[in-house]
């Protein structure tokens, strides 16, 4: 590829190269940075910001642009869509905010928590590989003689294929409102898509980890607390269930009144509760129980009303499969054509390789 050394080379082939390669744009922007394929008038590669992070190609090509994205004296859409080369960023621009948006919730359970690995498809049915139901007595190492047999580890295909399905949304707005609109302001329409989604997409990688991906692959159930209110002594033994499978469970999610009980133990709110228990107190940072990090369901999960207590351990979690080559946002339509809504969305779905990574506990 030829060298980018001024922004009119920045043109729409861009998003082409980057979907040939299964990259979004700013992940193909800092590959070609990586190679000195855009010029040191462009691209610093120690670039920090003011909190010392790296700023990456996509950024620093918005900044040589002059776009102001935040604070109070940023542009408005005009600064990408009134010029061509700039208008060649404002999809990717959208994509980001999106991204931004559904990592920025705090406390509640969002679907990368519990996802151990993503995986891109052609289509959008999908099989796992799992290890044959019964094996694990076998495949427990142990002493092999000299010529004997070792432990056969069949990797079998799911029996049924999971369908991936298509979140997102359109956001209604003329080219006119666009040009107008404040970026933060459009960033905050954005964000609300995005929220709204995540939150479709939480509840149903929730539904996969209780339930099961279709093959007969739920969580499995700890034996019911005596009470109806959850003590340290039951999750202990829900985390000594997963022990026991050789599980470490990473996570426990739960609806309101039950992570409202895990969060009322005496080990954290006590007079002489732990540091980790004072900080929670005076600025709501929620503790660790036994190194497992608490989230909440969302509103109208599996979970809800279910008085169960979810634990799970995310490196062996679901696997997320999505649509090679799809773009979250039509690159083309936004930079050739005077839009009237933007679209956004994705072909997303999840599959249970491993039963065991879930494991719940009931209250009374």
């Amino acid at each position: 590829m030829t060298k980018i050394k001024t922004l009119k080379q920045l043109e729409l082939g861009l998003y082409q190269d980057a979907k040939s390669h299964n990259m979004t744009l700013s992940q193909h922007l800092n590959d070609l940075a990586r190679k000195g394929d855009i010029s040191e008038d462009l691209y610093r590669p120690d670039a920090r910001n003011s909190a010392g992070e790296r700023v990456d190609a996509f950024q620093q090509l918005v900044a040589a642009a002059g776009i102001r994205t935040k604070g109070e004296f940023a542009n408005t859409g005009g600064a990408f869509l009134d010029d061509p080369s700039n208008r060649v960023l404002f999809p990717e621009y959208v994509v980001r905010e999106y991204r931004d948006a559904e990592r920025d919730a705090v406390n509640v359970l969002q679907a990368s928590d519990i996802v151990s690995t993503r995986v891109g498809i052609d289509g959008n049915a999908y099989r796992t590989g799992v290890i044959a139901e019964g094996q694990e007595k076998d495949l427990e190492f142990g002493r092999v003689a000299q010529l004997g047999e070792m432990a056969v580890y069949q990797i079998l295909l799911a029996d049924k294929a999971v369908n991936a399905q298509k979140y997102g949304g359109v956001l209604r707005m003329s080219y006119e409102s666009i040009r107008r609109a404040r970026l933060p302001i459009l960033g905050r329409y954005i964000a609300k898509v995005a929220r709204a989604q995540g939150r479709r997409k939480a509840k149903q990688a929730l539904n996969t980890a209780l339930n099961g991906d279709g093959n007969g692959n739920p969580a499995p159930a700890s034996a019911a607390a005596a009470t109806a209110t959850l003590t340290l002594a039951d999750i202990i033994a829900l985390q000594m269930d997963g022990l026991r499978d050789g599980v470490q469970f990473t996570g426990l999610v739960g609806d309101a009144a039950t992570m409202a009980q895990v969060l009322a133990l005496d080990i954290f709110t006590a007079a002489n509760a732990s540091t980790s228990g004072a900080d929670f107190r005076d600025n709501g940072n929620w503790p660790r129980v036994l190194g497992m990090m608490p989230k909440l369901a969302m509103a109208d999960s599996a979970l809800e009303g279910s008085k169960k207590l979810l634990a799970f351990d995310q490196r062996n979690g679901l696997e997320e499969f999505y649509e090679n080559g799809s773009e979250l946002v039509e690159s083309e339509k936004v930079i050739t054509s005077q839009f009237e809504n933007i679209v956004i969305s994705e072909v997303v779905g999840w599959a249970k390789p491993d039963a065991d990574a879930f494991r719940t506990k009931a209250r009374q």
